[in-house]
């Protein structure tokens, strides 16, 4: 059985760390695709042009969560796929690690998480992979400069 392919979607994810080691969640509207789904929470995203500089994505993305930051540093790339609606829908992410200055309030589309709940999350849906891949960032050191040669 072939399972036909959506064309792959371009996204920039922040990973937005607290002085705290809280981690912020966005709360994304899922409905379109699966409107019997409750909204999900997931890592801050937009989608990107992949003709334009994913950094200059990254900062615009950081100042629509207005939060008072540093650059967003440049941390790796990935490949998200899932099957929806009967396709297969790819995602190539560029993952940005930022400390902001502070936290500012939550709000109802905008939550900060210690690990530990992320891991076992009773009120919030996760995509599966978002603990493991925390787990990954908040036990390695912050980078301080962008990756050389980085994707």
């Amino acid at each position: 059985m072939i399972i036909p392919r959506r064309p792959i979607e371009n996204w920039i994810r922040l990973i937005v760390i607290d002085e705290s080691d809280r981690v912020l969640l966005v709360r994304e509207d899922v409905t379109e695709e699966h409107p019997e789904s409750a909204p999900a929470w997931n890592l801050p995203g937009t989608r990107h042009d992949p003709q334009t500089a994913a950094e200059d994505a990254a900062e615009g993305l950081l100042a629509r969560l207005a939060l008072p930051a540093a650059k967003p540093q440049r941390l790796r790339k990935r490949t998200v796929s899932a099957i929806v609606a009967g396709e297969v829908a790819r995602k190539e992410e560029i993952l940005f690690v930022v400390r902001p200055d502070e936290s500012g309030s939550p709000s109802e589309e905008v939550c900060w998480y210690p690990l530990p709940e992320i891991r076992s999350p009773a009120d919030r849906p996760l995509p599966s992979d978002v603990a493991d891949l925390l787990s990954d960032i908040l036990t390695a050191p912050l980078p301080q400069e962008p990756v050389p040669g980085g994707p």
